[in-house]
């Protein structure tokens, strides 16, 4: 069971103690990601996520990388739309060394000018890297198209442009804005109690960490219009991405679009994996998942094919499309659904770094604390109406989105999956 302590100045410190482990997991969580950006900065959170490692007041990069191996430990960061996330885990006997670092890197790096010089090439590699992965440009291309003309649909790594350009001024400007702390949550999870924890943030972080007021607000309430995206490129294999409009994270009716999610396409068994790979064998990959945001969401499903199946592929999925809305699932399938996601919540429960994760999300995103146990409840009272309603309103909504990369296919991928 989590446990909540807010500060005064609106830092909030969450706490899952597993007294079970030797290890602990720490995470600084704060409401800064591509949501909060501008077409001008776009790019500047996960800048700042790369920058803010390469040196201190008191360390050089090397300094951090070493202080942090010599304990063993592992330290890490990412950018999301919505929230950026600094975090180590270690055996339980240097969490305090540990954590100390990790505050004071985050309240003092000092961003020299050489050394986001030498970060904005590695940045501009990673831009290059998603150029070669077509999966990547996909779902770009999709964010682009469903949440167009919003900061939702900006990607997270920016345009190179964008990156060649920031400087010490723009990063500090940055984090004036949002690092501050009521828009920070730190997260922990595993051999660590909250009265230890607290102690930790009291004595490295609470002090130190900026008080200003957070200003902006990320991407409010999209409304979503059909569209498309293609980026005609010569791979050897295309991916579609198929984007319908859905719920917000930590919304009621999540837990029965979790539950269709895993018995229409995230598993082996699932419906998409058995015609399309299995019967059909007219993909490598095909697979539908939903991502949550504050205020919007959306249900997806991706596809790895060649250029020439695209027609017969999308035509497979769109008549498997129309049987769930109109026939609904069977009460097999949605039993054995339940089964595999409750299973997967507790297996994520065994991981102290799954639950720091999952605990700082949804007090960032929610204003709730993660509870494994109610979110199981939440899937038990998930019935098949349930599910068949979520079908019903999310897959037959003429507002679908896709997008293409690969090959000329020859064919509308819009207008097929739309059946027109």
């Amino acid at each position: 069971m989590s446990e909540l302590i807010s500060y005064k100045n609106g830092l909030r410190l969450v706490v899952n103690h597993n007294p079970a482990v030797r290890s602990v997991a720490m995470g600084i969580w704060v409401g800064a990601g591509s949501t909060r950006e501008t077409p001008q900065n776009n790019g500047i959170s996960h800048f700042t996520e790369h920058v803010i490692f390469k040196g201190t007041d008191k360390y050089t990069a090397f300094d951090i990388a070493n202080r942090f191996e010599s304990m063993g430990a592992l330290i890490n960061a990412f950018t999301g739309k919505e929230g950026t996330c600094y975090y180590v885990k270690s055996v339980d006997e240097y969490a305090e060394k540990c954590f100390s670092l990790l505050s004071h890197i985050f309240t003092h790096s000092s961003f020299d000018a050489d050394e986001l010089d030498k970060e904005r090439k590695v940045i501009t590699e990673e831009i290059n890297m998603v150029e070669d992965s077509p999966e990547d440009i996909c779902y770009d291309l999709l964010a682009e198209t469903l949440y167009k003309g919003t900061s939702l649909g900006y990607t997270i790594l920016g345009p190179a442009e964008n990156v060649a350009r920031f400087t010490r001024y723009d990063v500090l400007a940055y984090m004036d804005k949002l690092y501050n702390a009521d828009n920070t949550v730190v997260s922990v999870s595993g051999n660590l109690d909250v009265k230890t924890a607290d102690a930790l943030v009291k004595k490295y972080l609470l002090n130190e960490i900026r008080a200003g007021k957070t200003t902006g607000k990320p991407c409010g309430k999209t409304k979503v219009t059909s569209g498309q995206s293609v980026r005609i490129k010569d791979f050897e294999q295309s991916n579609i991405g198929i984007s319908y409009p859905s719920v917000e994270f930590h919304h009621p009716r999540t837990p029965a679009q979790s539950v269709f999610s895993i018995l229409f396409g995230g598993g082996m068994s699932s419906r998409l994996f058995q015609k399309i790979r299995e019967q059909m064998g007219l993909a490598y990959s095909v697979y539908s998942t939903s991502l949550a945001y504050k205020h919007n969401g959306n249900f997806d499903i991706m596809l790895n094919i060649s250029a020439g199946n695209t027609k017969k592929v999308l035509t497979a999925v769109k008549k498997e499309i129309d049987a769930i809305v109109n026939e609904g699932v069977t009460q097999e399938e949605f039993n054995r659904a339940k089964i595999q996601l409750k299973s997967a919540l507790v297996f994520s429960e065994e991981s102290v770094q799954n639950i720091m994760t999952a605990q700082g999300k949804m007090l960032l995103l929610a204003d709730t604390l993660y509870d494994v146990d109610k979110r199981i409840a939440e899937i038990d009272a998930v019935t098949v109406q349930d599910v068949n309603d979520f079908a019903r309103d999310t897959l037959a909504d003429t507002n679908v989105c896709t997008a293409y990369v690969g090959k000329d296919p020859q064919t509308d991928v819009l207008q097929t999956i739309k059946g027109e």
